[in-house]
C-alpha cells in the first residue's frame, strides 16, 4: 500500500492518503483539494447522517452536485409526455435549472445509474456538518469534466425510462456550478443504503 503525502495549500499541513483519491481533505483547516496538475481548493459540503440511519458501517460517498440550466429546443414524443423534464421545468416553459448528482467514486454501472437517477430525480435535503467525524470517505475517481459529460447521460436515461416513446429531444445542458457533496451511506450485510 502506497501512502501519498501532499501539503495543504491553505495551511501547509501535511495530508496523507492510503487510497488512490483525486481529492485530499485537510482535517486541520477543513478544506478539500483536488489533484489536477497541482493541488487546488475545491468547494464541498458534508451531509449529516440521519438519526434513523440503519445499523452498519458508516461511510461518506462523494457526488458531483452540478447546478445546471436545461433548455429544450425541440421535442417529439409519441404515446406520452416528457415526464421527468416536465416535473423539473415549471409550467409550460422549456427551460429551467436543476441539480444533477453524479457519483464521484468507482461503482458498477447499475449502482451508478441507480444513485445518479435517484438523487437527480429527488434531490436530497440534508443538514451539513463541518467535518467527517472519523467516518471513512470513499475515494473519488471521477473528475469534474467527466461528471459534466455524464450529466447528459443521466438526464436522457431518466427520460427514456418513462412511459411514452421519446423519439427526438434537442436540448442543451449547461453546468453553472459544481461542488462535491459527501452523502452519508451505511454498509450492511444486504448492501449499501443512503443514510439521509
Amino acid at each position: 500500500m502506497n501512502v501519498i503525502q501532499v501539503k495543504c495549500p491553505n495551511c501547509n499541513a501535511p495530508i496523507f492518503s492510503k487510497e488512490k483519491d483525486r481529492l485530499f481533505y485537510c482535517a486541520q483547516c477543513n478544506t478539500l483539494h483536488v489533484r489536477d496538475g497541482g493541488v487546488l481548493p475545491l468547494d464541498f459540503e458534508i451531509a449529516e447522517f440521519s438519526q434513523t440511519a440503519p445499523q452498519g458501517e458508516r461511510v461518506y460517498m462523494p457526488f458531483w452536485r452540478l447546478y445546471t440550466t436545461f433548455i429544450i429546443r425541440s421535442k417529439s414524443v409519441e404515446g406520452g409526455t416528457i415526464f421527468r423534464l416536465s416535473q423539473w421545468l415549471n409550467g409550460d416553459t422549456d427551460s429551467g435549472n436543476m441539480f444533477v448528482f453524479i457519483p464521484a467514486t468507482d461503482l458498477e454501472p447499475g449502482s451508478f445509474k441507480t444513485l445518479a437517477t435517484q438523487f437527480t430525480a429527488s434531490p436530497p435535503r440534508y443538514a451539513t456538518r463541518l467535518n467527517f467525524g472519523n467516518v471513512r470517505r470513499m475515494p473519488a475517481s471521477v473528475s469534474k469534466e467527466e461528471a459534466t459529460e455524464l450529466a447528459d447521460f443521466v438526464v436522457v436515461t431518466m427520460e427514456a425510462e418513462q412511459p411514452g416513446t421519446l423519439q427526438r429531444l434537442d436540448y442543451s445542458l449547461k453546468v453553472n456550478d459544481a461542488k462535491i457533496a459527501y452523502l452519508p451511506f451505511v454498509m450492511t450485510p444486504t448492501g449499501m443504503y443512503p443514510a439521509l
